[in-house]
């Protein structure tokens, strides 16, 4: 059964739920890009795909899990036709509340390496199996056949002991003949700030400041790390698809998304958008409903 990735998350909201379970391919955000503050654990089952994620692209193969604590902007590009992946969202107030007995460093490592793919050796495999068994008792507690009793109480045990669990694996994800180093230390930890202020902070300085270092020495890093690209296309790449959720609420004149992205006015928002996306603010938003209107018609 094939589900609506923007909208499962919603669900959550609207069911006062913390935590859903579904299984999908990703379809509802093919076209445009949904944002949310929920945390999102997937696992992908067959078929490939690209994961934009606004700062940067993932490329998602069978067997791979992909995890964002803090929710953030995704769009599923170039799927295969079997492309198919098992999925729970949980809210950011029911995280907090189960990850206060938990290290911090564990969840400052996920952040830092949000997707993972299994290798054919047996301890992989073996977590493989056991990442699939949660998954069964997510679609057990959580999907839409679910009525558990005591669900706030089942909520909080399975998160906590889900990520308990997902530590104790966090070993066999680290090459042993490949420490991290500190340049790989300093572009996560940049890629981990474009997640957060990207929608206020455009400029490559701000973001040198706030790790200690050169613009200079900041290019160099995030250049070699990033497969060529540099820290104003990644800080670019995730401000244009942050206003291109924010477009979508039709609510919000284009002078009130401007502001709430730091632009100093509408026109500069216009420039800004159509360089990197070919259109305006206002043919983006109208091209939007043509889609949303033909899908209806359909």
């Amino acid at each position: 059964m094939t589900k609506n990735f923007g909208v499962r998350i919603d669900e959550v909201r609207k069911e006062g739920q913390r935590i859903r379970y579904t299984i999908g391919n990703l379809a509802g955000i093919s076209q445009y890009p949904v944002k949310t503050d929920m945390g999102v654990y997937m696992v992908v089952v067959s078929g490939t795909a690209t994961l934009n994620v606004g700062s940067e692209l993932c490329e998602l193969h069978p067997e791979t899990e992909i995890s964002f604590i803090s929710g953030g902007v995704f769009q599923c590009l170039d799927s295969s036709p079997d492309f198919m992946v098992r999925m729970f969202v949980y809210s950011s107030d029911l995280f907090a509340k189960i990850a206060l007995p938990i290290d911090p460093i564990f969840f400052d490592y996920n952040e830092a390496h949000p997707i993972y793919r299994h290798t054919p050796d047996e301890r992989s495999c073996t977590t493989w199996r056991e990442v699939l068994l949660w998954m069964d008792m997510a679609a057990m507690l959580f999907s839409d056949e679910a009525s558990p009793r005591f669900v706030q109480l089942q909520e909080e045990v399975f998160l906590q002991g889900f990520w308990m669990w997902n530590f104790g694996t966090i070993q066999e994800r680290i090459s042993t003949h490949n420490k991290f180093t500190t340049t790989q230390f300093i572009a996560h930890k940049f890629m981990s700030l474009i997640r957060t202020e990207a929608v206020r902070q455009h400029q490559v300085g701000y973001y040198a400041d706030k790790l200690n270092i050169s613009q200079r020495y900041l290019n160099k890093i995030v250049w070699r790390h990033t497969r060529g690209r540099t820290p104003k296309q990644i800080i670019d790449s995730h401000l244009t698809a942050e206003v291109k959720v924010r477009l979508m609420d039709a609510s919000l004149s284009i002078t009130q998304v401007a502001r709430m992205f730091n632009f100093p006015d509408q026109s500069a928002l216009s420039r800004f958008f159509r360089r990197h996306t070919g259109l305006s603010p206002h043919q983006y938003r109208t091209s939007r409903s043509m889609h949303w209107n033909f899908n209806e018609e359909k």
